[in-house]
């Protein structure tokens, strides 16, 4: 009977430590669920926000080269400085950056605007341009995953500077020969490689040139009395 009631006691207390431990186990595999849940979600959040900066920084430079673009052919058209290309250009991507952006879990996306020490203008010499810089850019996700700073860097095909030089020397040129037709002949025969296309003409007893580049579209024209 004392055999019977101590293997019992000794039951019970097995069956009381197989509790313990099974509770311990499965608090144990909880407490890694939940640290191996949370690692991948903070995993996902930093993945998430690098692909943010990433859509962003790639927008903006999209953004940069339409608006070379376009303060290229705009300050073009009226024979305009390098000065104002830069100016213009600047103009329409800080106007894309002020528009700011909305992307669903993030606490703050923040896109500093560009000014001249963090976006460099730099002509090349077929008159081309090229645009690079660095904006201090932040990106907070509710998590807390953070990611800084944005690249710029871009460049268009238009060459305006090199449009600009041609249509100033040819014009000075047209005031001074007998034969404007001969000369827009030469010229275009000359500047035929570099896809250029020149007409100069009188109307009304106005000298008048219009230099057209036949790759972009892009034309340049100039105009005066005598």
């Amino acid at each position: 009977m004392e055999e019977e009631c101590g293997s019992a006691e000794l039951l019970a207390i097995f069956t009381v430590f197989v509790i313990l431990s099974g509770a311990v186990a499965l608090s144990t595999f909880e407490s890694g669920y939940l640290r191996q849940m949370n690692t991948l979600q903070q995993r996902m959040a930093v993945d998430t926000t690098r692909a943010v900066a990433s859509a962003v920084e790639a927008e903006l430079n999209d953004s940069l080269r339409t608006a070379i673009a376009a303060a290229m052919f705009e300050v073009g058209k009226f024979a305009g400085t390098k000065a104002d290309v830069e100016a213009r250009l600047r103009s329409y991507l800080n106007q894309r950056i002020a528009a700011g952006w909305s992307y669903s879990n993030f606490e703050n996306i923040y896109i500093p605007l560009s000014d001249e020490n963090s976006l460099r203008v730099v002509w090349l010499p077929d008159g081309g341009v090229r645009v690079y810089g660095y904006l201090n850019a932040s990106f907070i996700h509710v998590t807390g995953a953070k990611t800084f700073g944005v690249k710029l860097d871009a460049g268009v095909v238009p060459r305006y500077g090199r449009m600009l030089y041609l249509a100033n020397l040819t014009y000075s040129w047209a005031k001074e020969v007998p034969d404007i037709v001969a000369l827009e002949s030469a010229l275009n025969e000359n500047y035929s490689a570099e896809r250029f296309a020149f007409h100069i003409y009188r109307e009304n007893g106005i000298l008048k040139l219009t230099l057209t580049e036949l790759y972009g579209g892009r034309a340049i024209t100039s105009e005066n009395e005598g």
